[in-house]
């Protein structure tokens, strides 16, 4: 859908099913809106953001939305009216295994097969595009080390992103000083070159990955095991040629 066509719109419904409706405008007493080709009267004021019925309910009534069981009515509201903890409960439906068993097929890669691309080879079987380096922390206490680790590789071994636009400002403090207006006026931005990247160095390497985050310190064992297994899915994927992981003592 038009972006413009969207912020146009006053109202959405989210699901085909649901009974229910969302404001993305505040709505006031006796506003007509349109869904569906049908049209309502806001019966009383609804927030931006906020719900109001597209029929009418009794008490006990289910309310859907995203096409489930949501709510209840616990009072009669009728259709316009918005909807709150002062008409409606939450309600959902029972939880139950699954029904229907899904079967896949796998693609045919006949075509593909004896093809051959520039990849790497993990010991575990897995084939990898690209070869990085990553630099992660188990505690955020290590987080300034990080970032002054990345500042001095990134810098000496040229892979840092090119320092373009505090050039160009430099120059142009450098033109005015020197009451060169003119010069100013006409002054071009210059293409920059681009960094030389870590294989400038290491051919077979395509980069550095120094990567921080806020957690591993004062945290539940659970919270511990979650930090683990992301960092291990980071370290593990198949772009990932090793790790230098930095611990507090």
């Amino acid at each position: 859908m038009n972006e413009l066509k969207l912020l146009q719109r006053k109202v959405m419904k989210i699901g085909p099913a649901d009974n229910v409706a969302v404001a993305l405008l505040r709505l006031e007493k006796d506003d007509q809106v349109t869904l569906d080709g049908q049209s309502c009267q806001i019966l009383s004021r609804v927030p931006a953001k906020h719900k109001f019925a597209l029929q009418d309910f009794k008490a006990g009534d289910a309310i859907v939305m995203y096409g489930v069981l949501v709510g209840q009515a616990t009072t009669t509201i009728r259709k316009g009216e918005a909807l709150s903890v002062a008409n409606l409960r939450h309600q959902s439906a029972e939880f139950h295994s699954k029904t229907v068993s899904q079967t896949w097929f796998a693609p045919d890669v006949s075509h593909w097969k004896g093809q051959r691309f520039l990849g790497y080879h993990r010991p575990d079987g897995q084939v990898g595009t690209r070869n990085y380096w990553l630099v992660v922390p188990l505690v955020f206490c290590e987080n300034r080390n990080i970032r002054a680790l990345q500042e001095a590789f990134e810098k000496e071994l040229g892979i840092s992103p090119p320092e373009t636009y505090r050039r160009h400002v430099a120059t142009l403090v450098k033109l005015y000083r020197e009451g060169k207006s003119e010069q100013i006026k006409s002054y071009t931005f210059p293409e920059t070159p681009s960094a030389t990247g870590a294989g400038a160095i290491f051919p077979n390497l395509d980069g550095i990955r120094f990567l921080t985050h806020d957690m591993g310190c004062g945290g539940t064992r659970s919270d511990a095991q979650t930090l683990c297994g992301l960092m291990a899915g980071y370290i593990h994927h198949p772009n990932v040629a090793g790790a230098t992981v930095l611990s507090l003592g």
